[in-house]
């Protein structure tokens, strides 16, 4: 469990080394030679309106529950569609608040009541998903896009569109889609977002846009924001300056709740831990309703935790990520510009939270590189899935890989963009892992891969191998994710 402090003043020392060791008796840090009070959870008082917060992101929560709210219809399709399947996927994606916010989301925890109200705009008013979008916003790195060959997309956008008309495909064909077991017999794919060729497009449309949207936008976009001249007034009608709101965005995007620290990784995960606690949300305040704002964790921040407890050498990715926020949030709630220290202890702060953000990306690719070659090692010895479970784990654990892999193109201050030689790397990562798995019969979307099940279980692990070289994972935690 991490350990809670008080109100303190610490030097600030966060780089990519204290991920790589469990720094839970640290206390969350500072910046050297300021006196900057940094609180366990995050929470900060508005310096301009008494009495009143300053944390606002409400268009990042809304943007969350739209990309789950589209993996659940991708998960939903019922067998053979005769309607617009593509429409029905824009909606989410392109969506329409002034016709459409009056709508109920589909978020739910069960019967556990939320704060929000029971609309989109209860959430946040005029949210989409392709208005953020890299490439839409913020614009792509040196204007390129890689990664994915099928269907030539030039951008993300492009990419999330050739997705929705695969699936489109698979769920109007009339036609129940088969695979041949190893015994010969042949099992029909029982769902309508997984193809023959074993991609799962609810994996890579919800992995892919964790990517492309949250992680772009919060490590591209608001942790890259100029805070040096726009901190000294409140935004007309609000009680926050633009960057603290900015940095608020980021955070939104990371998806942490707001006294993330009070959890163990165990309940981060949804793995265990205190009942109250375990299945990932907890009612910090007490009233009965879970708040999608401050008392649950999204996504990104999840993964975070799913990749320190599954670490031998101990990680803390977690508390690294999470006292980065507070640290640089903490710098900023003051009416004022920032010093040039102010500002220096800032900016390595927002570094620390990106880089740490993408190191728990990366951490899951190399546990879905692991799950992909250990669903190849189980391929039966005459060459073929076991049953149609075998097939559709193979699918969904490749589609992981691919979906969170491609995201890592969108982050500038990200080790692959140290040079060209780090950035060839990571296109040479992307190439190796293809457009779809390679299956029992050797084959790689229909076509036979050079080399087999072998070859493409050795350019995995070369994958893997240039994983743990950019970001100097330990070779033991590299096997063991």
């Amino acid at each position: 469990m991490k350990v809670i402090y008080s109100l303190i003043s610490v030097p600030l020392a966060l780089t990519l080394a204290a991920c790589g060791g469990d720094n839970s008796d640290d206390a969350p840090a500072g910046a050297s030679n300021l006196d900057i009070n940094t609180p366990t959870t995050y929470a900060f008082e508005s310096p301009f309106v008494a009495a009143t917060s300053s944390v606002s992101y409400p268009g990042q929560t809304a943007r969350q529950v739209l990309i789950n709210d589209l993996t659940s219809t991708i998960k939903g399709l019922a067998d053979e569609q005769t309607q617009d399947v593509m429409a029905d996927l824009n909606f989410y994606f392109d969506f329409d608040s002034v016709n459409s916010g009056g709508l109920n989301y589909q978020f739910n925890l069960g019967s556990q009541p939320l704060f929000q109200g029971a609309t989109y705009d209860d959430i946040s008013t005029g949210k989409n998903l392709s208005g953020k979008i890299a490439g839409n916003d913020p614009s792509l790195i040196n204007g390129e896009f890689f990664g994915w060959d099928t269907g030539s997309p030039t951008t993300p956008e492009a990419l999330i569109d050739h997705y929705f008309s695969q699936i489109h495909a698979l769920a109007t064909d009339g036609a129940t889609d088969q695979i041949t077991l190893a015994d010969t017999s042949s099992s029909a794919i029982d769902v309508n977002y997984v193809a023959p060729t074993g991609q799962d497009y609810a994996q890579l449309v919800q992995k892919f846009l964790l990517g492309a949207v949250t992680y772009a936008q919060g490590t591209g976009d608001y942790l890259k924001t100029d805070f040096g001249t726009n901190n000294d007034a409140a935004e007309i009608g609000k009680s926050y300056s633009s960057a603290q709101h900015k940095w608020d965005e980021a955070f939104g995007y990371f998806g942490a709740a707001r006294d993330y620290n009070n959890y163990t990784d165990d309940e981060i995960a949804a793995k265990g831990g205190r009942a109250e606690y375990a299945q990932g949300y907890y009612d910090s305040n007490g009233d009965g309703l879970i708040d999608l704002y401050s008392e649950y964790n999204f996504g990104n921040s999840s993964n975070c935790a799913k990749r320190d407890r599954g670490a031998t050498v101990s990680t803390d990715f977690t508390k690294t990520a999470f006292d980065a926020f507070l640290t640089g949030r903490a710098i900023l709630n003051k009416n004022s510009n920032l010093t040039n220290e102010e500002l220096n202890a800032l900016n390595e702060a927002a570094l620390t939270a990106s880089r740490t953000w993408e190191m728990c990306i990366a951490a899951t690719v190399v546990h879905y590189i692991n799950d992909t070659v250990s669903d190849m090692d189980a391929f039966v010895s005459n060459g073929g899935y076991a049953n149609i479970a075998a097939f559709k784990d193979h699918a969904k654990h490749w589609s992981e890989m691919k979906g969170f892999a491609l995201g890592l193109q969108f982050n500038p201050d990200s080790p692959f963009r140290a040079d060209l030689a780090s950035l060839n790397q990571l296109k040479s990562l992307l190439d190796l892992m293809g457009d779809a798995p390679v299956l029992p019969d050797g084959t790689q979307n229909g076509i036979p891969y050079s080399g087999g099940v072998t070859q493409y279980r050795a350019d995995l692990t070369a994958a893997r191998d240039i994983m743990q070289s950019i970001y100097n994972f330990d070779a033991q935690n590299v096997a063991d994710w």
